[in-house]
């Protein structure tokens, strides 16, 4: 399946907010240890699964398997930093990536929860920031609607993403008046919007799809000010402020008898230039892979990963003075992410549903935010 991602952006912090000292978190709304996280999710994934009435066939349903497509079908953005993250959140595209699902409209709701570190990176056009974490919790809404003809032989299908975020970030400021002090700063709202019109195909156990994300900065967006009265930066965004487009590949291998599933995925990510900072991203090539047992309970386990490697070095003169100031000869990116993986499919009010969790640990990661990523998802059929 093709799917769509997220951006983050920010708000001017009140002097209260901002210390000369250690960075101060704020609790309450977020839970900012993943352990913590990890733990709460996992807890409400086997209480809504308990609530179910389990299938007990002996063969597996295909109408499960199609309500676990539409899981991938809808990828959401890394809401994201200039020079941290890619409009795409990596990891998106997992179990049943190459299926297009029955016709009808289905309706999902992604929960994700987003901690990240890096050693520098530009903000809202200004290099400042150094020892740099973040934190985000996103909710994003999800409408993909499967058309009942065929095109190209194929089954179409569009689908839509709305995220909602809420992030947080500490730094240090490492140019300017405020250089040497500890910043923090937030954001709340919606974001940037993805389009992802698709087209897939079967061949018996085999499953294919190819399709297009469209990222629309439709989210807030403001380059970075200093107040250095309140010795504070606003530097985050809800919105990138440019226009992306993925084409991507997916391919899903499934044996219905022995509920083996094998999926990837293959994307490059293309973006415009930022003219409010003069920032130009390169492009970037995605490989995901997901391997399943599924069981004919409804229940499936499993393990996920991707490799994103950006192709070459960012350019114009935002990525020039980033590079100037962070004292590096290159911006190019690099990141691989693995993790486990469960989904579970029945029917609730008598319409099927499907429920997904997954975490990733990345490694390996060169010139973006090294994260940890709780994600959840539950997908209902109209």
């Amino acid at each position: 399946m093709t799917g769509s991602n997220t951006t983050w952006t920010c708000r001017t912090l009140s002097p209260s907010k901002v210390k000369n000292g250690p960075i101060l978190r704020q609790s309450g709304t977020h839970l900012n240890d993943w352990r913590s996280r990890v733990i709460f999710v996992l807890l409400l994934f086997i209480r809504f699964s308990r609530r179910l009435k389990m299938q007990q066939s002996t063969n597996y349903k295909l109408g499960a398997f199609c309500m676990a497509a539409c899981l991938s079908i809808s990828a959401p953005q890394a809401h994201a930093l200039e020079g941290g993250t890619s409009a795409y959140l990596l990891g998106s595209r997992d179990s049943f990536a190459g299926i297009v699902p029955g016709a009808g409209t289905y309706v999902g709701m992604d929960f994700i929860t987003f901690s990240g570190s890096i050693a520098g990176l530009s903000l809202g056009g200004l290099p400042i920031a150094a020892d740099t974490d973040v934190d985000v919790n996103l909710i994003k809404l999800s409408f993909t609607h499967v058309f009942g003809s065929t095109l190209w032989g194929g089954t179409p299908a569009l689908n839509l993403n709305i995220p909602i975020l809420d992030a947080d970030i500490g730094f240090q400021a490492i140019s300017g008046p405020l250089a040497g002090d500890d910043i923090s700063d937030e954001t709340s709202g919606i974001g940037d919007i993805t389009i992802t019109p698709m087209v897939g195909w079967h061949s018996g156990m085999l499953h294919y799809s190819a399709g297009l994300s469209i990222f629309v900065p439709t989210g807030s967006y403001s380059t970075a000010s200093v107040d250095i009265p309140g010795r504070s930066i606003d530097a985050l965004s809800n919105g990138k402020n440019i226009w992306s487009i993925q084409p991507v590949l997916s391919m899903t291998h499934f044996n219905p008898k022995t509920g083996r599933e094998f999926s990837g995925a293959t994307s490059f990510l293309f973006s415009e230039n930022n003219e409010a900072t003069d920032y130009q991203t390169a492009p970037a090539f995605t490989l995901e892979a997901t391997a399943m047992q599924h069981l004919p309970s409804g229940w499936a386990f499993g393990g996920s990963g991707y490799w994103y490697e950006q192709l070459k070095d960012d350019s114009g003169t935002g990525a020039d003075n980033t590079r100037a100031a962070l004292g590096v000869d290159s911006l190019r990116s690099r990141a691989f992410g693995l993790g486990p993986i469960i989904t579970y499919s029945d029917e609730m009010f008598g319409r099927p549903v499907s429920f997904k969790l997954k975490y990733y640990k990345e490694f390996g990661v060169k010139r973006r935010f090294e994260s940890d990523v709780l994600w959840f998802n539950a997908t209902m059929t109209f």
